[in-house]
């Protein structure tokens, strides 16, 4: 398996595990992460302090949630990974999903890497 394969796997493992210091061990400081969302808009944060927020809110976002790698295409220090993510409502999220609700999104993810770290995650869905 490519170094950013195994990089990206041990990323969602430990998004999978709650274990926010895990994986923003996996990525560079100045990491670039943004998420793509049609419709809803877009975010883009620059560094992991910015990341640990959206990470941790995530966490209480949902009461379950799993993040699978359904396939990875790895092209040098780039990868794009086909995505499913699931989860738990465990609060009100926006207009359409309220708590104890299923949640479910097939999606993208484009990742860089840059000395051995993700230097940028681009989510799509």
């Amino acid at each position: 398996m490519s170094e950013i394969a195994s990089l990206v796997r041990r990323y969602v493992d430990r998004y999978n595990s709650n274990d926010v210091d895990g994986m923003l061990d996996c990525c560079a400081e100045d990491v670039i992460f943004e998420t793509v969302s049609n419709p809803g808009g877009s975010i883009r944060l620059n560094g992991k302090i910015e990341m640990r927020e959206i990470i941790e809110a995530t966490t209480r976002a949902f009461r379950e949630r799993r993040h699978e790698v359904v396939s990875i295409l790895v092209d040098g220090e780039k990868a794009a990974a086909e995505t499913v993510f699931s989860g738990v409502a465990a609060t009100e999220l926006g207009q359409y999903v309220r708590p104890g609700e299923h949640v479910s999104i097939r999606g993208a993810t484009m990742f860089e890497l840059r000395d051995n770290k993700l230097a940028r995650i681009c989510d799509y869905s």
